[in-house]
């Protein structure tokens, strides 16, 4: 069985992870997340770019949580592990660049936050879903969110779940790097990357190094806060409901 994460460096130094789970549709399954992991192991370690872009489908970009993990966690059943995947992108050592062709809900649009570059489609929506699954936000989203898209849009949309199209976050101005049409997102995202490459590499790493503390003394913060709000909304009686209701498969 392949992998369902894959990896590339093409000779211009350029690395793409690209997450591609066509079956799964690129949701956080046990698999996928052990592939994830993976990937950025070795590209930090023996495949060493000097920029990564971190791509999925056309349409979709990552779907976020799996239902039966979800569950699980209503049950008791695992523990929180989520912040991982945030914390191994955060601290990669070379810089990465979100480029979000498609769709990107939950878990999925925070792992696009966590990298330094974020390129959107304006076709596509994305939404921090999470409560619209009666269960609070995760992954670091409550402190990357507002960071991308200003407070008050972030609160809106961690408040009501809502998915809001790329065209539509253009027009309420965000930090978002670019927001162009869906054909557009890879090339603009190759140009910085080659931008990255002509840099000196130590230099490049030195900066990301310097550029990341930032975030990760955030998700420190993230840890505390939305673990214990993940303790105590997932054990609410009703949540497994409202996840078997409202997950979208």
């Amino acid at each position: 069985m392949g992998k369902v994460v894959d990896i590339n460096v093409e000779a211009s130094g350029i690395g793409y992870l690209k997450m591609n789970d066509v079956e799964g549709k690129n949701i956080f399954s046990e698999r996928f997340v052990e592939d994830f992991l993976w990937a950025l192991e070795k590209l930090e370690n023996e495949l060493k770019p000097r920029a990564v872009i971190l791509h999925g489908f056309e349409t979709i970009f990552c779907g976020g949580g799996e239902k039966q993990t979800l569950l699980d966690l209503t049950e008791g059943k695992i523990e929180m592990r989520d912040l991982v995947l945030s914390e191994r992108v955060v601290n990669a050592p070379y810089p990465l660049i979100a480029a979000m062709e498609g769709h990107a809900m939950g878990g999925g649009l925070v792992l696009g936050l966590c990298c330094d570059i974020v390129i959107a489609a304006r076709e596509s929506r994305y939404g921090a879903v999470f409560m619209s699954m009666g269960f609070t936000p995760g992954m670091g989203c409550t402190i990357f969110l507002p960071e991308l898209v200003g407070p008050f849009i972030a609160n809106e949309m961690m408040f009501t779940g809502k998915r809001f199209r790329g065209s539509e976050l253009e027009e309420k101005g965000t930090h978002i790097n670019y927001i162009l049409p869906r054909k557009e997102v890879m090339r603009k995202a190759r140009g910085i990357a080659l931008q990255i490459c002509e840099m000196n590499v130590k230099s490049v790493y030195l900066l990301k190094y310097v550029l990341s503390a930032k975030k990760k003394k955030l998700l420190i913060d993230a840890r505390l806060q939305e673990d214990l709000m993940h303790s105590i909304s997932f054990r609410y009686p009703e949540t497994k409901d409202i996840i078997n209701e409202r997950y979208v498969e």
